[in-house]
C-alpha cells in the first residue's frame, strides 16, 4: 500500500500568472501574484549534532531524495544526497547504511559550515538504515530529531527514499479564518522525466463541498479554496496526476483545517472518554442487532452502547454541558467474536472493550444499530463532533494484536513463538515491559522489525485521514519502543500537519506510579509524545479526596510534577477503566469485581451521600478540572456511578430522567465546574501558584500574564474555615473576585495584597475578576 512521504520544503517559487486554469464555482479572473516563497528547513542543533534536516546556508536542503533549487519549475531528482554537521574538531566523516552493505564510504566536506555530503547516487524506492562515523567511530547516540529504524537489534538512522518516477504534492501553506475561508497552496513536484501537471486530473473536497481549484500546469502551483464555510472541521482533501496520468506518490493528501472564531489550542482541551459499549445505546427500542456471547457473564460482554448513543448525547449538549471539548472513543476497531478467558484464569470475557484488534482498518459491526452500519455511523458521530467544535481522540492500540487478527495471517513470523505472558516467572511487567504479553492471546508487536513499522504506522496515517481523527490516546505507551511514538509523531507533522494545518495531538498511557514522573516524560517531546495521562498526580488526587489525605502532600505531587513535566500539557484525572471508580473507593465498600458491589449514589439517603460522596467527588473535579493540562471526565464519574475494578468499574451509563437526587446533584456541579473552565482563560493557561495550603484547606492561583486571574479555594475540614490569604500577585490589587459557583453570595476584594475568605466544611469556590 501506499505510504506519504515527508512534505518537501522549497526554498524559492516564482507563481506567475500564465497558464492559470480555475475550476470551481467561486473562481475570479483576477491574476495570481508573484510571490516569494522562503526555504523554512528549521534551526540547526546548537550542540553540532546532526539533525539531517536543515543547514546554515539557506540555498540548500538536505532532507530526502530531491534538493530542489530556485528553478519556477520542482522536478524530482532520483539522485539521493545525505549531508551531515558531525561535532566539531571532526577530521574524517563516513557514511555506512544497507546502500553500501554497512561498508564506510568517505563523505565529502566540511564546507563553509562544517558540512559534509555523499552522493549515495540512485536508490530504489524504500528505506534504508545507515549510520555515521566519526573518525573512524560509530555515532552512538542517535539525536531526537533524526528518523530512526532497527536493523538486527541496532537502532540506526533511517533514510527513506520516495519513487523519483511519480510525481509529489507539497504542502506549502493552509490557512483558514473565522470568516470561513479555508486556502491551501501546493507545488506540484514533476517526476523526474518532467512531465507537468495535468489540471483537469485534480480533485479536491473542502469537507464535503468541492474547493476551488487553480492550478497552473507551467509552475507547478496549485491553490485549493472555499468560502462561506460554516463554524467547524473542514479538512482538505486533494488527489492529482501528470500528464502522462501516473498519480501523485502520496495521494490522496489530508490537510485538516478549522473554521472557528477563536483558534483552538490544545491546553484549552477538556477531554470526556465515552467508552462506547457502555455509555448509551442509540435505539435502546429495537431488538439487539447480535446476540451475547457465549458463556459470557453480562458484566463483562456486550452490553448495547453504540455510535448512535455517543451521537445523540452530543445532540443532546450533553459533552458541552460538562465543558469538555475532546471526544475520547474508546477502540472502534473490530474484536473478535469469541470468549477469552480473562487474567484471572477463572472468567471469560468478550472483546466490549475494543482492545483486542482482528483487523487494521475495520470497525467494529456490534457498535452499529438496527438503522445504520457501524461504519457510517462512526462518520455521522464524527460528522456531528467537528461540527460543534468538538475534536474527537481515538484510543489506538498499538502494542499488541489478538492472535486472530490479519496481520498474524498474513505475516506468521512477526510474532515469535517464545513470547512470555507479563507477570509470570521471569518475565515481571517492568522488567520485560517492552516484549511481553499481556496475555496469551494477545502476541505483542516488536516495533524492532521495521516491516511491521511500516505496516502499522501506513494503517495508523490511512485511519486518520479516512476518518478525519483530531487526536490518538497511545495505549500501553511503555510497552512500546520509542522508534513507533517518534515515528508516528514525525509522519503526522510532515504528512498531515504541514504547512500550518492542525496538528495531531498525541496523548499516552502509561500507567505509573506515584513518583514515576520521569517514566512518563521519557515518551514527552518536540519529537514523540505530547502529552500523557498523570498518573503520579492521579495517585494523590485519590489520596487526598478519597481517603482524607493532607492538602501538603497533594500540593508536593502538584509541585514534583511541574518541576518533572517542564511545561508539556499533562491530562490530570480522578478515575479511568482501568482502576476502581472513585465513589466506590471513597465509600469503602468495594465486593470484588465480580460481586455486586452497591452504588450508594444510585441507592443511599440523600443525607449520607450527599457528605460522603457527593462532596467529595465535587471537591476532586474542582481540583482535578482546574489543573493546567487536558483534564480527563471517564464517564460516569460525573454522576458518581460506583464500581470495583474491571469489569465492575464499566457500568452501563444512566441519563436523566432515570438519575437519582444525588447523581444529579453531583452532576449539575460537575457542568458548573466544566462551564467555568469554559469561559475563564487563566483557569485553562493561567500559571499556577500556590497561596495557602494546609492539611485541609487549599487556595491556589492561576494567572495567564494577560490579566485574566482565577483563584481556587476548597476546605474539607469537617467545621467551617476563615483565612487572610496573601496574593502577591502584580496587577490585582483592589480587585474584587466573584465566586462563578455561588456568584450571589461569595466575593473577595483584593486589599493590601490579601483577600478574606471563608468555606464551610467540604466547600469549594473559583473565584474570579
Amino acid at each position: 500500500m501506499t505510504r506519504s512521504l515527508l512534505a518537501l520544503a522549497l526554498l524559492f517559487l516564482s507563481l506567475p500568472s500564465c497558464d492559470t486554469q480555475c475550476v470551481g464555482p467561486d473562481c475570479e479572473t483576477d491574476e495570481l501574484d508573484d510571490e516569494a516563497l522562503d526555504d523554512e528547513s528549521g534551526d540547526d542543533d546548537d550542540s553540532g549534532d546532526d539533525d539531517d534536516s536543515g543547514d546554515d546556508d539557506d540555498s540548500v536542503i538536505h532532507e530526502g531524495p530531491d534538493e530542489l533549487g530556485s528553478d519556477p519549475v520542482a522536478i524530482r531528482t532520483c539522485s539521493v544526497t545525505r549531508s551531515h554537521r558531525p561535532p566539531g574538531g571532526t577530521k574524517v566523516v563516513q557514511i555506512a547504511g544497507e546502500f553500501s552493505d554497512w561498508s564506510p564510504v568517505d563523505m565529502e566536506g566540511p564546507d563553509e559550515n562544517g558540512w559534509w555530503s555523499h552522493d549515495l547516487g540512485e536508490l530504489a524506492p524504500g528505506e534504508y538504515g545507515y549510520k555515521y562515523l566519526h573518525d573512524g567511530e560509530w555515532e552512538l547516540d542517535l539525536p531526537t530529531t533524526a528518523w530512526t529504524r532497527w536493523n538486527d537489534g541496532i537502532e540506526n538512522r533511517n533514510l527513506r527514499v520516495g519513487d523519483c518516477t511519480r510525481p509529489l504534492l507539497q504542502v506549502l501553506s493552509a490557512e483558514s479564518s473565522s470568516s470561513g475561508s479555508v486556502t491551501v497552496e501546493f507545488l506540484f513536484a514533476r517526476a523526474s522525466d518532467d512531465v507537468a501537471m495535468d489540471p483537469g486530473s485534480v480533485v479536491a473536497t473542502v469537507g464535503t463541498a468541492q474547493g476551488t481549484i487553480t492550478a497552473d500546469a507551467d509552475t507547478g502551483s496549485l491553490f485549493i479554496e472555499a468560502s462561506g464555510l460554516s463554524p467547524g472541521k473542514h479538512s482538505v482533501r486533494v488527489e492529482a496526476a501528470d500528464l502522462d496520468g501516473r498519480r501523485v506518490e502520496n495521494e490522496p493528501l489530508f490537510i485538516p483545517l478549522w473554521v472557528e472564531e477563536t483558534p483552538f489550542a490544545w491546553e484549552d482541551g477538556l477531554i470526556y472518554f465515552a467508552f462506547i459499549d457502555r455509555f448509551r445505546n442509540g435505539d435502546v427500542d429495537q431488538p439487539a442487532l447480535f446476540p451475547p456471547v457465549d458463556d459470557v457473564d453480562f458484566r463483562a460482554d456486550y452490553q448495547g452502547g453504540d455510535f448512535l448513543g455517543v451521537r445523540h448525547a452530543l445532540e443532546d449538549d450533553y459533552f458541552q454541558q460538562l465543558g469538555a471539548n475532546i471526544l475520547w472513543l474508546s477502540p472502534v476497531l473490530d474484536n473478535p467474536e469469541a470468549a477469552y478467558m480473562g487474567l484471572d484464569g477463572e472468567h471469560l470475557y468478550s472483546g466490549y472493550h475494543g482492545y483486542w484488534p482482528v483487523q487494521p482498518r475495520t470497525i467494529e459491526n456490534r457498535f452499529g444499530d438496527a438503522s445504520g452500519e457501524a461504519d457510517a455511523r462512526l462518520r455521522e458521530l464524527i460528522e456531528h463532533a467537528h461540527a460543534s467544535g468538538m475534536r474527537v481522540m481515538f484510543d489506538l492500540v498499538l502494542n499488541h494484536v489478538h492472535q486472530d487478527h490479519d496481520y498474524l495471517a498474513d505475516y506468521p513470523e512477526w510474532v515469535p513463538a517464545d513470547g512470555c505472558v507479563c507477570g509470570t516467572d521471569g518475565c515481571g511487567w517492568e522488567e520485560r515491559a517492552r516484549d511481553c504479553w499481556f496475555t496469551d492471546y494477545l502476541p505483542d508487536l516488536d516495533y524492532r522489525n521495521h516491516d511491521i513499522l511500516m505496516q502499522v504506522l501506513d494503517d495508523v496515517l490511512w485511519f486518520v485521514g479516512e476518518y478525519d481523527v483530531d487526536a490518538l490516546r497511545v495505549d500501553a505507551a511503555k510497552h512500546m519502543d520509542h522508534v513507533v511514538m517518534r515515528t508516528l509523531r514525525k509522519r503526522l507533522d510532515a504528512e498531515v500537519s504541514a504547512g500550518g494545518a492542525a496538528s495531531v495531538f498525541l496523548v499516552g498511557e502509561t500507567f505509573a506510579g506515584g513518583d514515576q514522573h520521569d517514566l512518563l516524560m521519557d515518551y514527552v517531546g518536540d519529537h514523540e509524545l505530547h502529552s500523557q495521562f498523570d498518573f503520579p498526580l492521579f495517585w494523590s488526587i485519590r489520596d487526598a479526596f478519597a481517603h482524607g489525605g493532607s492538602f501538603y502532600s497533594l500540593e508536593d505531587a502538584v509541585a514534583a510534577g511541574a518541576a518533572a513535566y517542564g511545561g508539556a500539557p499533562m491530562a490530570p484525572f480522578l478515575g479511568n477503566h482501568d482502576v476502581m471508580r472513585f465513589a466506590t473507593e471513597a465509600a469503602g465498600n468495594a465486593a470484588g469485581p465480580w460481586a455486586d458491589t452497591e452504588d450508594w449514589m444510585d441507592d443511599g439517603s440523600t443525607s449520607v451521600t450527599q457528605w460522603d460522596l457527593v462532596n467529595k467527588l465535587s471537591m476532586a473535579f474542582a481540583f482535578t478540572l482546574t489543573q493546567p493540562g487536558l483534564p480527563l471526565i471517564y464517564y460516569g464519574d460525573e454522576i458518581g456511578r460506583a464500581g470495583d475494578n474491571d469489569p465492575d468499574n464499566r457500568r452501563l451509563m444512566d441519563f436523566d430522567p432515570y438519575l437519582s437526587a444525588n447523581q444529579s446533584e453531583l452532576l449539575d456541579r460537575v457542568r458548573a465546574i466544566g462551564q467555568a473552565r469554559v469561559t475563564s482563560q487563566a483557569l485553562r493557561r493561567g500559571l499556577r501558584t500556590q497561596l495557602w495550603v494546609d492539611d485541609e484547606l487549599l487556595v491556589y492561583a492561576l494567572d495567564d500574564g494577560l490579566g485574566d486571574l482565577a483563584v481556587v479555594a476548597m476546605n474539607k475540614a469537617d467545621v467551617p474555615r476563615s483565612a487572610s490569604v496573601p496574593i502577591q500577585l502584580e496587577g490585582f490589587e483592589g480587585v474584587t473576585l466573584t465566586d462563578v459557583l455561588h456568584p450571589a453570595t461569595r466575593t473577595a476584594t483584593i486589599e493590601g495584597g490579601a483577600f478574606s475568605l471563608t468555606l464551610g466544611s467540604w466547600e469549594y469556590a473559583i473565584l474570579v475578576p
